[in-house]
């Protein structure tokens, strides 16, 4: 048993957080008491953690957008050889499994190791040659209504 620091309560020892694991050394308040000052130290500073985490994010973002903008222009459609990168797509190999598209990890901050991952399940398409794929694979109706 061992007394909590803050709310001077009476505890076993595994509601107390470790200070120093290996040496079996706990921390000197609970886990409950840690856990609400925690929990009021985000609320006081909500502002500079909301800041910080968008600064991050930003900076993030950049990094993954300027990943994939160079690989699209190392990477032409495979299928007719367009090398703009305003065109280009990621399109997933009927093999792989997809988690999710591309631009939907890019666009919820994903990890550039996440996005990389992805990337290496799919071959890189110009839309024009995306959409057509997609049609045939799908039998799209608009194949049959065409002149």
């Amino acid at each position: 048993m061992k007394k909590c620091s803050r709310c001077k309560k009476e505890k076993t020892l595994e509601d107390f957080n470790f200070k120093n694991k290996s040496k079996g050394i706990r921390q000197k308040a609970c886990k409950l008491c840690t856990r609400l000052e925690v929990r009021n130290h985000y609320n006081k500073n909500r502002k500079y953690y909301l800041k910080k985490a968008g600064i991050r994010n930003r900076k993030q973002r950049k990094i993954s957008q300027e990943y994939i903008f160079e690989y699209l222009t190392q990477h032409p459609c495979i299928d007719c050889g367009e090398t703009d990168p305003v065109v280009l797509e990621f399109d997933h190999k009927p093999e792989e499994e997809k988690l999710e598209s591309v631009s939907v990890f890019l666009g919820h901050n994903y990890p550039l190791s996440t996005i990389k991952k992805e990337i290496e399940k799919c071959e890189v398409r110009c839309a024009n040659c995306h959409r057509r794929k997609t049609a045939k694979k799908f039998d799209w109706y608009k194949l049959n209504k065409r002149p």
